[in-house]
């Protein structure tokens, strides 16, 4: 055992006890239940759906731009992909309110996580997601409604500001301070603000602040977790609960696995290229089984690219993934570019 072994540990949030501290984080287009299912065979204790809006979650004909279809397919798990957060991005209390109801009583999720980070134009440009770190006020009435309807732990994904002044950070941190006083069982905190979207530097100090502010609120960490000693350095340098790996997962899910093992024994083994590749197949696989052959060509050409990161010829391969039309092109791709054999 190493002294970094006591950075991984279970976590209880609310009256949901993980095993352990390593959470995938809710990506759009990209946690489906395929990826959630290569996240958990490579370590993952917990993860989350993408993020939806209720409207999806509910009938389509009760509320005017649900999508049942989408709703289904975002809600889609198996016994083996729980406990399973589901996260929403609540925009009025109502239909929030009601798709908890109907996810508690589906038995969906295990959680709700409700997105107050979000800094898309699609999403912060209309007043929602990392919009509402500017009018806590009508977010902590929100968090106040899930909470009072819901028997699963209510969570919220944030960023530390909407800008880094001052006054916007501090803003950031009342509202986490009072959505834990209405009964919020965790923070993730996703340390950029949310003008700096996803490409400056994730400021940790700020997950420290919030550790130590929250207490004893377990917060989890997220940003620029893309190896396993980083995922290691941000626990030991900001106390964090535990971290919400997203972008570090895309294409490598065993980063999980290789945490754990560098946590307990201070190595850990890296992947080969063939292994690369049928991990690669194995998601294509489970695409498959979710989507049907043509959604699972479309999915995997998006993410695929990913699994040829650092391999020989990573550029060619990444264009013979992304030009793949039929089922069938992924097995070649496999044996071609990664040295895999079926």
């Amino acid at each position: 055992m190493t002294d970094s072994a006591t950075l991984i540990h279970p976590v209880q949030l609310g009256g949901l006890a993980l095993p352990h501290n390593l959470a995938l984080a809710p990506m759009h287009k990209r946690t489906n239940l395929a990826f959630r299912l290569m996240a958990r065979r490579w370590g993952a204790a917990f993860t989350y759906t993408e993020m939806a809006v209720p409207e999806d979650l509910l009938d389509g004909r009760r509320h005017r731009g649900g999508n049942r279809r989408r709703g289904g397919r975002l809600l889609a798990s198996t016994p083996e992909d729980r406990p399973l957060g589901v996260q929403i991005l609540p925009v009025h209390a109502g239909p929030l309110v009601e798709a908890i109801a109907m996810i508690a009583e589906t038995g969906a999720g295990d959680l709700i996580d409700l997105n107050f980070a979000c800094p898309s134009k699609k999403v912060a440009g209309i007043g929602v997601g990392a919009a509402f770190l500017r009018k806590p006020e009508a977010a902590v009435e929100l968090v106040k409604a899930a909470v009072a309807a819901s028997r699963l732990p209510v969570t919220l994904k944030m960023r530390y500001g909407y800008t880094d002044a001052a006054d916007d950070r501090r803003r950031a941190l009342d509202l986490a301070r009072a959505a834990v006083a209405a009964g919020a069982a965790s923070i993730t905190l996703h340390a950029r603000s949310a003008v700096q979207g996803y490409d400056e530097r994730a400021a940790w100090e700020r997950i420290a602040e919030w550790v130590e502010a929250l207490a004893p609120v377990p917060v989890f960490g997220s940003g620029d977790l893309a190896t396993p000693e980083a995922i290691l350095e941000m626990l030991r340098a900001t106390r964090a609960a535990g971290v919400s790996i997203a972008r570090g997962a895309v294409g490598a899910p065993w980063i999980f696995r290789q945490t754990l093992d560098l946590a307990a024994t201070g190595v850990y083994r890296p992947v080969t290229p063939a292994e690369r590749g049928r991990v690669f197949l194995e998601h294509f696989e489970s695409l498959l089984a979710q989507y049907g052959p043509a959604d699972a060509v479309r999915y995997m050409g998006h993410i695929g690219r990913m699994y040829a990161m650092e391999i020989p010829d990573e550029r060619e391969a990444q264009a013979a993934i992304y030009r793949a039309r039929r089922p069938e092109d992924f097995s070649r791709i496999a044996e071609r570019w990664f040295g895999t054999k079926r």
